[in-house]
């Protein structure tokens, strides 16, 4: 059990948990089903993540907006490896 964590009950079909036992067996090396449902989870995340960038990526525009961004944010959050470490 995970501390600090609360627990719930939730119904779900024999079938949709022999489905996700199985997962968790032969996909996840024996993970409990709470590991294999946050897996499941992330993995949907990303997909949904990826896609966004995808559809980002296909307005060139808004493409070159972000990467242009990101350049910023990216020289702004490394400022802190350029400074003197003797000063």
């Amino acid at each position: 059990m995970l501390i600090g964590m609360s627990m719930t009950t939730i119904k779900i079909t024999t079938e949709l948990r022999d489905r996700l036992a199985r997962l968790a067996s032969e996909d996840y090396g024996g993970a409990t089903l709470a590991e294999a449902l946050r897996r499941l989870l992330a993995e949907h995340e990303e997909r949904e993540a990826l896609a966004a960038y995808e559809r980002l990526r296909a307005d060139e525009d808004e493409w070159a907006s972000y990467r242009n961004e990101s350049r910023l944010t990216d020289n702004a959050a490394g400022d802190w490896m350029r400074q003197d470490p003797a000063a």
